[in-house]
């Protein structure tokens, strides 16, 4: 399959607006650029897939997009403010290129494991910014070089009881982006592993589904650091979750 689409991504109110507001979530203000312009995407790719039988697919995609005038979040560019202010400006342009890897394979060809499914996704981007006004070359703000999804999932059609594990982990990351003065702020590669339960209670031929209803953390690890050397400083991140489902 071959494919091809343009868009635009219009700025938000707040992000056009030159009055500044609070972040809690950042604990820094954020003021907002009347001159900002949308953002044109330019995107295709080409794509191969595999169908075994029912339920189960194997794909192979190439892609390639460009962004005209990307929007990002800077630190401190306007200078106003204290020095914990953030800003809305447009780059030059982007390119990113990737390829992307897809499998969702049955395990019925073993008897114990006839209820289960395997499956899961790798993203691999080139991604990178240009602007010759500033001279940046860097990634783009909140692009990962990679990208991994896997997931193990048991469901029984008999009882309507359905179990997942989940695994998901990106790569290491521009959070916000820097200036002449101060380094980016970089967001590490986390593992995050998820467990959700789903089962169906029947009551005189009614089928209500429980997914999901609530979420409880078990254990989170955080573990923040400052870069002084830009785009090449390495850096480790652990962080843990174990979401368990809980049905009332």
């Amino acid at each position: 399959r071959l494919a091809g689409s343009q868009t635009v991504v219009r700025p938000e109110f707040r992000e056009l607006s030159p009055l500044a507001y609070y972040d809690f979530d950042l604990g820094a203000t954020v003021i907002g650029n009347k001159e900002l312009q949308r953002t044109k995407l330019t995107s295709a790719d080409i794509r191969w897939e595999f169908y075994p039988k029912s339920g189960e697919i194997f794909s192979v995609a190439g892609f390639y997009k460009n962004f005209k005038n990307p929007i990002e979040l800077y630190f401190n560019q306007s200078g106003a403010g204290t020095s914990n202010t953030f800003n809305y400006l447009n780059a030059d342009k982007a390119d990113a290129y990737g390829l992307e890897f897809e499998f969702r394979k049955k395990l019925d060809f073993v008897s114990l494991l006839q209820n289960f499914t395997m499956a899961g996704n790798l993203a691999l981007i080139d991604n990178k910014v240009k602007d010759e006004a500033t001279n940046v070359n860097r990634p783009m703000q909140g692009q990962s070089p990679y990208t991994l999804n896997l997931s193990l999932q048991y469901d029984s059609q008999k009882s309507g009881f359905s179990s997942t594990i989940l695994f998901n982990i990106i790569g290491r990351r521009i959070l916000y982006v820097g200036n002449e003065q101060v380094p980016p702020i970089w967001e590490a590669p986390r593992p995050l592993l998820d467990y959700q339960i789903a089962d169906q209670v029947r009551m005189e031929n009614v089928a209500v589904s429980l997914l999901e209803l609530n979420s409880i953390p078990l254990m989170e690890l955080y573990l923040y650091f400052h870069s002084l050397n830009l785009y090449n400083t390495a850096a480790k991140y652990a962080c843990t979750r174990l979401n368990l489902l809980v049905f009332h």
